[in-house]
């Protein structure tokens, strides 16, 4: 993984952004946590290996499930970024107000290393909290 994700300074905003996104909706709701251990390691994979025993036993069927499954996938990545379905769960005031909270406690431990960057043209992470599709370090 690190030899995928560090080596380019935008790769690395991808695992960034996402476990900044999951701490967001883990510190609104306590289950989500579980949700997503039970989703990527038990769902997930046992869907694909249900995929995988679909096409042993029929390669037309298997290649059928999972063109359904990628679509559905699809769908539900336009639904959520585009057509704001990520605002059902967690509206855009409280991913903002989570943000800048967040900002305040990093600026108060770090001494506030933001403006000794030298003024980075980074988003904030209420920037980041408003507009989900955006990523930063």
């Amino acid at each position: 993984g690190i030899l995928i994700w560090f080596p380019a300074p935008a790769m690395r905003r991808i695992p960034l952004g996402a476990a900044r996104l999951l701490g967001l909706y883990a510190s609104h709701f306590r289950l989500f946590p579980l949700v997503y251990i039970l989703l990527a390691f038990l769902l997930v994979p046992g869907l694909l290996l249900g995929i995988s025993a679909i096409c042993d036993a029929s390669m037309p069927a298997g290649v059928a499930v999972s063109v359904a499954l990628v679509a559905a996938v699809a769908a539900f990545e336009f639904w959520w970024f585009r057509l704001g379905g990520c605002y059902r769960f967690l509206s855009e005031e409280a991913r903002r107000e989570r943000a800048v909270a967040l900002e305040a406690a990093d600026a108060e431990l770090a001494g506030d290393a933001a403006d000794s960057q030298g003024g980075a043209e980074l988003p904030t992470r209420a920037e980041e909290a408003a507009n989900p599709t955006l990523v930063s370090v």
